[in-house]
């Protein structure tokens, strides 16, 4: 993202959003969830449209809820539990020209909206840090009550390894 933004020149720039809260979609099926638990249908002919007056999450092994949302089509998406966050990049992207940052929510209650807009706009403004964004929406509960937690996600920088420190498939970790 830093070279887009450092390519462009500034009013191209000013143009830039990054989404700097979010919960990713884990995957997209065909199969309506819905459908099949909350309904005696088999389509969306005769299933009665759970989908528009329910919420369903899928609980994984480690106890964490995972929205599901059906679109017009009755395909489903699956979103991470565990938010997004941006917090340790938010100034860097300030400082290679970011302008605009988006926020979106898909299973945080209502009540905790402005408290996340107000956090990161504090960090913006430097009347918070990186560490206290952070520990804030870590503890941000879903909409049934349970803590996802937080990640760097798509955001978090990865360094390509060197290839000398790697091995072969099946080759021992240890020569002995």
């Amino acid at each position: 993202m830093q070279e887009l933004a450092q390519s462009l020149t500034e009013a191209e720039a000013e143009q830039l959003e990054c989404v700097i809260h979010q919960h990713l979609p884990i995957f997209h099926t065909e199969h309506c969830v819905f459908c099949r638990f909350l309904s005696d249908g088999n389509s969306y002919l005769d299933c009665g449209h759970p989908c528009e007056a329910k919420q369903v999450h899928l609980r994984d092994e480690h106890g964490k809820d995972h929205l599901v949302l059906a679109d017009m089509g009755c395909r489903n998406t699956v979103f991470n539990a565990q938010a997004q966050s941006g917090a340790y990049y938010l100034h860097h992207l300030m400082a290679v020209g970011f302008r605009h940052f988006r926020v979106e929510l898909v299973d945080e209650p209502a009540e905790v909206v402005a408290g996340v807009l107000q956090q990161y706009a504090a960090l913006a403004a430097g009347d918070a840090t990186p560490k206290q964004v952070w520990a804030w929406v870590s503890q941000l509960p879903d909409a049934n009550g349970n803590v996802g937690g937080v990640s760097g996600g798509s955001l978090e920088t990865h360094h390509e390894r060197d290839k000398k420190s790697m091995r072969a498939p099946g080759t021992p970790t240890s020569a002995h």
